[in-house]
């Protein structure tokens, strides 16, 4: 089985939010998204770029870049799923790796918050190159705020 990347349709957003991971689903509702649909299409809708995976024959994830909307200098990369497992999930961190590096000359850095109780967003990051820097509240949650760039030295 092989990942096909593509431009995400509506009809996809509809299909794949209902089949997320509940990890992911917990991560959306903690940072104060109302459903998962909601963030998907804010994203599809939002993000400098979009795409959808697929492997056995449907949408199985989304993932992209924001440009972070207190400075559009540094990106936020996402990625929502279904839960990759096995072989699909090893080509999917490869793929991952693929886009973060094309990703990066448009931005000084990256950034991204996760849930604290999600282990497998945080080492999804870390294995992306990106470190833990520190932990925020948000909504009565903690969220580590992991990036590419070291905060004491950001302009």
């Amino acid at each position: 089985m092989s990942i096909t990347i593509h431009a995400p349709t509506l009809e996809a957003l509809h299909d794949l939010a209902p089949r997320l991971h509940e990890d992911d689903v917990q991560e959306l509702l903690a940072y104060g998204w109302e459903s998962p649909l909601e963030a998907l299409t804010y994203s599809f809708e939002n993000c400098r770029e979009v795409y959808a995976a697929s492997w056995g024959g449907r949408v199985q994830a989304m993932f992209g870049v924001a440009d972070y909307p207190g400075d559009p200098r540094f990106g936020t990369p996402w990625f929502l799923s279904t839960g990759p497992r096995g072989a699909i999930r090893r080509e999917f961190l490869r793929l991952c790796r693929h886009y973060i590096a094309a990703w990066s000359p448009m931005y000084l850095g990256m950034f991204n918050l996760v849930d604290a109780r999600y282990t497998r967003a945080q080492r999804w990051l870390v294995h992306l190159g990106f470190k833990p820097w520190k932990v925020h509240e948000r909504n009565g949650h903690r969220f580590i705020e992991f990036g590419t760039l070291d905060p004491c030295v950001a302009p």
